[in-house]
């Protein structure tokens, strides 16, 4: 007999885990982190409901910190066996683990500096990210592979982000599909999302389940800079170093080419990770549509482009006066180099902040996409009186369109789980499934176990 229980990702969007129990083996289907509020935060103490020795292997859809930020804990506690992902995961989830571990340590430090002895200790270290690299294994697309003898898996393109798959399971006999994120269709940076094929048993994520996406992100990022400008102080975006910074610099590449006060803005990349990840796309080119840029500057051809790597060209955008754009991680401004930025510009009437994706419930971004009016950060009250502006095309999750057209692709008749959404995202796009397909489908429960 096998069976699913969803550890993870239901009713939350994030802490994807999904375990797997084959005729006595355990595979985890995904192994993320939970972010947001500190009661979800807290999610990641709770005991998985088998022994980290007990599991056999684990495969990875793509290397948000959500879906693999586990991985290095897992591996410290006892778990020994293979990690399956393609390559492009691979060289994404060593930049996402070592950024994880290393932030970790800071948040840590700062605790203890700011005499809070019971600051908690890092969930793990560099050492256990360099473990659990090395037990990593990579698969291409569409190469059908033996999960540790227990089933056989196969990657399809799920268009969400370089690297990033959905993958189907040949399980005694019935095929179970698992979407991990899904992308969206004509993207200029990726390919849309493969085809689903035959499906007995189809966990979909439903982050956009009960919502659409406005159809022109530039056209909206250029309104939001010529609006900045307007006021006359920078223009900071706070922007996942995977995928969406990358969204991003294409975005102003081509408005440069449009607007003349876009084209003389500076742009400052401060975010190490993300020029990390640059040099991934360039290693994976062929993952990703090929763009165009015949300017001197790179990424894609920007004008007055500067990344800035150490902390001390960081800290120097902070004396800078005037109109200047800086992107800088994390995209939900729950941590990295954004806080100094929004600490430095949040209280200045000139400023503009332009959040540009999903932004969890109890994130700072999320406080600032819904009006906060003072917000904290390093123990500082800071009255927001900057612009906030929230742009939602730039999200590399499906909408509910974008979803539903995904399940058309599917040839067979499954039941439907709905996971990583809210509640009222998971519960819309379930509903919309049993009325469209006439599938059984159900809103997982965190915890809760079925039969394949």
């Amino acid at each position: 007999m096998a069976e699913i229980t969803f550890v993870g990702a239901a009713g939350t969007v994030t802490g994807s885990k999904h375990l797997v129990t084959v005729g006595g083996k355990r595979l985890f289907v995904d192994c993320g982190l939970f972010q947001g509020t500190a009661d979800v935060r807290a999610l990641n103490d709770a005991k998985i409901p088998v022994d980290a020795e007990e599991i056999d292997a684990v495969v990875i859809t793509h290397g948000h910190l959500d879906h693999t930020g586990y991985l290095p804990k897992l591996v410290k506690d006892g778990f020994d066996g293979p990690i399956y992902c393609t390559p492009a995961t691979a060289a994404i989830a060593e930049i996402v683990l070592e950024d994880a571990a290393h932030l970790q340590q800071e948040l840590s430090e700062r605790g203890h500096a700011h005499e809070r002895p019971h600051a908690p200790p890092p969930f793990y270290d560099e050492r256990d990210v360099a473990r659990t690299l090395r037990k990593i294994e990579t698969v291409e697309y569409e190469q059908p592979f033996s999960v540790a003898g227990i089933c056989t898996a196969r990657y399809s393109n799920a268009g969400h982000i370089l690297g990033s798959a959905f993958v189907h399971l040949e399980i005694e006999g019935k095929q179970v599909v698992f979407s991990g994120d899904l992308g969206r269709y004509n993207r200029p940076l990726l390919a849309d999302p493969s085809p689903i094929g035959a499906a007995d048993i189809l966990c979909c994520e439903s982050t956009y389940g009960d919502r659409e996406h406005p159809a022109e992100s530039i056209s909206a990022l250029g309104e939001a800079l010529r609006a900045g400008i307007a006021r006359g102080g920078a223009l900071v975006i706070p922007a996942f170093a995977v995928e969406r910074t990358q969204d991003i610099l294409y975005a102003i590449a081509q408005l440069q080419h449009q607007d003349p006060a876009i084209a003389n803005l500076a742009i400052h990349l401060d975010s190490p990770m993300a020029e990390k990840v640059d040099a991934v796309f360039e290693r994976f080119g062929g993952e990703h549509r090929e763009i165009a840029g015949d300017g001197p500057n790179t990424p894609f051809g920007i004008h007055h482009f500067t990344e800035h790597r150490t902390t001390d060209e960081s800290k120097a955008l902070n004396a800078m006066p005037g109109n200047f754009v800086v992107i800088s991680a994390s995209g939900m401004a729950s941590g990295g180099r954004i806080l100094h930025h929004l600490h430095n510009h949040l209280s200045d009437p000139r400023a503009t902040i332009i959040l540009c994706g999903y932004q969890s419930v109890g994130t700072l971004g999320n406080l600032l996409e819904h009006g906060a009016k003072t917000v904290r950060i390093y123990g500082d009250a800071l009255p927001v009186r900057a612009n906030i502006v929230a742009l939602k095309g730039f999200s590399a999750h499906a909408d509910r369109t974008g979803l539903m057209r995904w399940l058309h692709t599917c040839t067979g008749t499954p039941r439907f789980y709905a996971v990583h959404g809210e509640p009222a995202s998971a519960a819309a796009l379930a509903a919309e499934v049993r009325q469209e397909f006439k599938w059984s489908a159900q809103v997982a429960v965190r915890g809760s176990t079925v039969t394949v």
